[in-house]
């Protein structure tokens, strides 16, 4: 039987701290921090992903990347096959309402499916992971809890809540025992942790000044380039500073609009639900004021970037 304590490392503040201060020892060592990478994050955060890897590799923690593959490219070559990815797109219902694409399967098919699966690789030879005892450590904080939910996957590799199989109409899942292979019941072979919330009941911005006051880099805000929870100061920056990301996003934004063949109503990148090339790209602050007449009294950024967590990392 294999146990082990792994990471699921997003590359933000609160999971950069996680695995920093189990390199300092002030965590259990752990076996592997594990990175799903997109192929499609900010230059700034693959850079801030060596910089973590030279601390991880002193400590003897592997740090491993794994990947499904290129998240951009994927959408456009899937585009009339039927397994197209789907953003958390903002859609325009015919009323003019806004809402947004609940039922996204980019984050779990290109994050949390291959954390998984390198999860059971690093458990041993093929199997050996239902007989296996994991620690999963994500790096949800204290203003986050309402993110914990545990694993729900049994050692026979059948999910936890009972469900209905959309081939067959039978039943799936687990009751008392699991109804597809009749084990004697539910028994997780992995285990949801928490550490910054049940050990050390620490806020996002706890874990900031945790890694500031020990001596380390704060790491960019990590997600896609293109991911439709960017906020507006994300779009400026790529707008004025990365100008073939934004003319990706925008092409890519154009395209989601008519040909991502999951939806039935026109998909948007931009939150207003506008097309990105057109979007309203200033802060609240700078917006308020410029429509009173004003000059902005203040600088600071206050349009928000997408949650932390938001991928399930």
């Amino acid at each position: 039987m294999t146990n082990l304590i792994v990471e699921s490392l997003g590359g933000g503040w609160q999971s950069s701290a996680l695995l920093l201060m189990s390199c300092r020892g002030e965590l259990p060592k752990l076996d592997a921090a594990i990175f799903a990478d997109t192929q499609n994050e900010m230059p700034e955060t693959y850079e801030y992903l060596d910089y973590l890897r030279e601390h991880a590799d002193a400590a003897g923690i592997p740090l491993i990347t794994v990947t499904k593959g290129n998240l951009e490219q994927d959408i456009y070559a899937k585009a009339h096959k039927g397994s197209q990815p789907t953003p958390p797109l903002r859609l325009r219902k015919p009323d003019g309402e806004l809402s947004r694409v609940n039922s996204y399967t980019c984050s779990y098919d290109y994050k949390r499916r291959v954390v998984t699966a390198e999860v059971k690789r690093l458990c041993g030879k093929p199997g050996e992971w239902k007989r296996s005892n994991v620690q999963q450590w994500i790096g949800y904080t204290r203003d986050e809890m309402s993110r914990m939910k545990p694993d729900l996957e049994c050692r026979c590799g059948h999910a936890k809540t009972p469900t209905t199989s959309k081939r067959t109409g039978r039943p799936r899942g687990h009751l008392d025992g699991c109804r597809e292979c009749r084990c004697d019941g539910w028994r997780p072979w992995r285990t949801n942790r928490w550490p910054l919330i049940t050990e050390l009941g620490m806020t996002r911005n706890d874990c900031a000044r945790w890694l500031t006051s020990h001596g380390y880099r704060l790491p960019p805000r990590s997600a896609c380039w293109h991911c439709p929870n960017r906020g507006n100061s994300h779009w400026r920056d790529l707008r004025d500073n990365k100008p073939d990301l934004w003319e990706r996003s925008c092409a890519l934004d154009d395209f989601v609009r008519h040909d991502l063949n999951l939806l039935k109503l026109p998909g948007f990148i931009h939150q207003s639900g506008v097309a990105l090339r057109d979007a309203d790209l200033r802060s609240r602050v700078q917006q308020r004021a410029e429509d009173e007449g004003q000059e902005p009294l203040f600088s600071e950024e206050t349009d928000m970037d997408c949650d932390a967590g938001v991928c399930f990392t």
